[in-house]
């Protein structure tokens, strides 16, 4: 019986020595530092350069954004400022169309016309275009507005932009004398004679009784070699004007040139009829004379 006791003596006094081992060295086991451990100092070093890592890609990336998004934030704020624009534009035509159908253009329109004649007489030519755009805006297929408009630039010796503007009235309408001769005079101011009469001819087509038309049609005749195309259409021009002083002088030269004298003897004797002072007389019967 006893020997049964034995053994469990001996587990309870093993038991009992493990006991206060553990209770003695439990202090020391809580305490441990494992931050000091070998490696758990690697893991952290390797977990700080991770992170460091980390921020600085992240603050790349910003860097990066922030440079993207600056110029586009600009270009967007530049984008809304045109559409902008364009929005009151279509607001401001709306509102003259709107006008124009109230039937209130008409009367807006006849005093910008008015203001250019007024500015044009002074020389204020920026007005007067300013005025006439003014009035094309108002109405885009105003014809006479273009035709003042190519007028003008012609006035100025802008030829080029008469030439554009003029041609674009013919767009609109294409029987108007007065700006095949408007474009005839563009043309002879380009140096382009050839042209200058087919516009001429054109011209007449719409209105043969244009005594100017005929007139300059005759001096380019005259100019190119085409004598008798000017004889005829100087005598046109003085048959519309009779008494013309300017159209006589210039059948006399037309005819002095050509050696005709007896339509040079015809032009002085006319000339003379309508003015017996003019002082030229004397040096155009000497001229007469020597043909």
């Amino acid at each position: 019986m006893y020997y049964n006791i034995i053994p469990l003596i001996l587990i309870l006094a093993g038991a009992i020595v493990i006991i206060r081992i553990v209770i003695k060295k439990f202090p020391a086991v809580v305490n441990l530092d494992v931050a000091a451990l070998p490696q758990e100092r690697e893991r952290a070093v390797k977990q700080r350069i991770i992170n460091t890592r980390f921020k600085r890609s992240l603050s790349r990336w910003f860097s990066w954004l922030r440079r993207i998004a600056l110029p586009a934030g600009e270009q967007v704020k530049t984008w809304i400022t045109i559409l902008w624009q364009k929005l009151l534009t279509a607001r401001d035509n709306l509102s003259r169309t709107a006008a124009l159908r109230s039937g209130g253009a008409p009367d807006a329109i006849e005093a910008l016309l008015a203001q250019a004649e007024e500015a044009k007489a002074k020389e204020d030519f920026e007005t007067a275009e300013k005025c006439y755009i003014h009035v094309i805006s108002l109405e885009s297929k105003s014809a006479v507005a273009f035709k003042l408009l190519g007028q003008l630039y012609f006035e100025q010796g802008k030829l080029i932009e008469a030439r554009e503007t003029l041609e674009h009235v013919l767009k609109l309408t294409r029987e108007d004398a007065d700006v095949y001769a408007q474009l005839a005079e563009v043309a002879a101011g380009e140096r382009q004679p050839d042209k200058a009469k087919t516009y001429y001819q054109q011209s007449l087509k719409f209105n043969n009784e244009n005594a100017r038309t005929l007139f300059r049609l005759a001096e380019l005749n005259n100019e190119t070699g085409g004598y008798p195309e000017a004889l005829k259409n100087m005598k046109a021009a003085l048959k519309i004007e009779p008494k013309n002083p300017r159209y006589l002088d210039g059948l006399f030269n037309v005819s002095i040139l050509n050696k005709d004298k007896s339509e040079a003897l015809d032009a002085y004797k006319a000339l003379k009829e309508i003015n017996p002072e003019n002082a030229k007389l004397s040096e155009m019967k000497k001229q007469i004379d020597e043909l």
